[in-house]
């Protein structure tokens, strides 16, 4: 296993102890005996994790580490280890499973009593996939194009409000050529990311970290070298281990993705309007060029809205330039708006704006985008009476903001 992520599971196994501790009226011993059998338990589920202690000499003379040569942060970018469209999903995650799921409950590792025993408290755990747009195009984490989706796995607590917080169980995936060992010991490519917010790049809910409330992990890939690659829409198979030994581990099998009408309606609805919608498109057989710009409003009383811009490059009658402008704003809802109706008007002498009629978008993929124009009657020439749909192809998506 990478070294980083040997670092981040021994130190959350370390500073687990001084978690159970910290928990309010917690009946948990941080020192001694248990502690001991703590360490042992996580020694034999993570054989290659070192937990160790300094020496109190050791740590009077370490020198701390002087700072780095890095003064800037980096460019917005997308994740290239994503695991799904980032326009799929943002922060937060829906805290309910659709109708299709894998579901288990069992024992979380809570702690250990000042006797030694084991506490546990029983968790629900959801596996389901969250239909994403899909353009048909192969991509790193869907090689054949098929539709793609978004895997979401939520651990729920028997009580929010009960002490002593469960922990977060470690989480392996077999797919392919990688199984969840290697020569009979643990594989650390079966090792996956599991993080609370998506489009994220290294953040992630360690293993051993508590679970103050029930909550929804998104299934990601770390991004270090050495380390699996998954294509969570595949089949694969899911280990879940809480560190209480292999009587305790569950497997779940998840089948491939294959949404359809009934049961994934998203995955074949329109997508919704919002910055991935942001681009430049063109349809080559009229010989235009649209411009879409989707803004926040900056509304005080409606902080959430959001503002559509529409600029249509296009020929009047006599084959003159001629530039259809609008917008409307909107405001966002769970579901998604997927449809958006606004005034359009055309640019005379003076910048003067006159209205031509009205034109409805809807992006049916993040390829294809389809306009519905309705001219207003009597137009004067050589303006033209541009009428029904016209669908318009992408040209190249807004830098961080990749819609697949």
């Amino acid at each position: 296993m990478n070294t980083l992520i040997q670092l981040t599971l021994g130190l959350a196994a370390c500073a687990s102890v001084s978690a159970f501790a910290a928990d309010a009226n917690a009946p948990l011993s941080a020192s001694g005996a248990p502690h001991d059998a703590f360490v042992a338990q996580i020694q034999k589920l993570l054989p290659h994790v070192r937990i160790s202690q300094p020496d109190a000499a050791s740590a009077a003379v370490a020198t701390p580490k002087v700072m780095g040569t890095s003064t800037y942060p980096g460019t917005p970018m997308a994740n290239g280890f994503r695991a799904y469209p980032p326009s799929c999903a943002a922060d937060p995650l829906p805290n309910a499973s659709s109708s299709l799921y894998k579901r288990v409950t069992m024992p979380l590792f809570v702690g250990f009593t000042n006797s030694g025993a084991v506490v546990t408290e029983n968790a629900t755990i959801t596996v389901w996939r969250l239909a994403c747009s899909s353009s048909g195009n192969p991509t790193t984490y869907n090689p054949t194009g098929a539709f793609n989706a978004m895997t979401l796995l939520r651990i729920d607590r028997a009580d929010d409000s009960a002490p002593n917080s469960p922990r977060v169980p470690f989480f392996q995936v077999k797919q392919g050529s990688i199984d969840f060992t290697s020569g009979g010991t643990y594989n650390p490519k079966s090792a996956i990311r599991v993080a609370t917010e998506p489009n994220t790049v290294i953040s992630e809910a360690s293993f051993d970290s508590p679970i103050p409330v029930s909550t929804t992990y998104v299934l990601e890939n770390y991004p270090y070298e050495g380390a699996g690659y998954f294509t969570f829409s595949d089949a694969f198979t899911l280990r879940i281990d809480p560190g209480l030994g292999t009587s305790a581990i569950v497997d779940i099998a998840m089948d491939a993705y294959a949404p359809t009408q009934s049961d994934y309606p998203d995955a074949y609805n329109p997508l919704p309007l919002d910055g991935y919608a942001a681009a430049q498109w063109f349809n080559s057989e009229f010989n235009e060029g649209l411009i879409v710009q989707v803004a926040e409003a900056y509304d005080a009383a409606n902080p959430l809205r959001r503002q559509l811009g529409f600029d249509l490059l296009t020929e009047d009658t006599n084959g003159d330039p001629l530039w259809l402008v609008g917008n409307a704003a909107f405001d966002p809802k769970a579901s998604g708006v997927t449809s958006l109706k606004l005034d359009l008007g055309y640019l005379v002498n003076g910048n003067t704006l006159k209205p031509w009629g009205t034109a409805t978008v809807q992006m049916n993929s993040c390829n294809e985008l389809k306009v519905t124009y309705a001219p207003d009657a009597n137009l004067p020439a050589p303006i033209p009476s541009i009428s029904g749909a016209t669908t318009y192809g992408r040209i190249f998506s807004a830098n961080g903001m990749v819609c697949e």
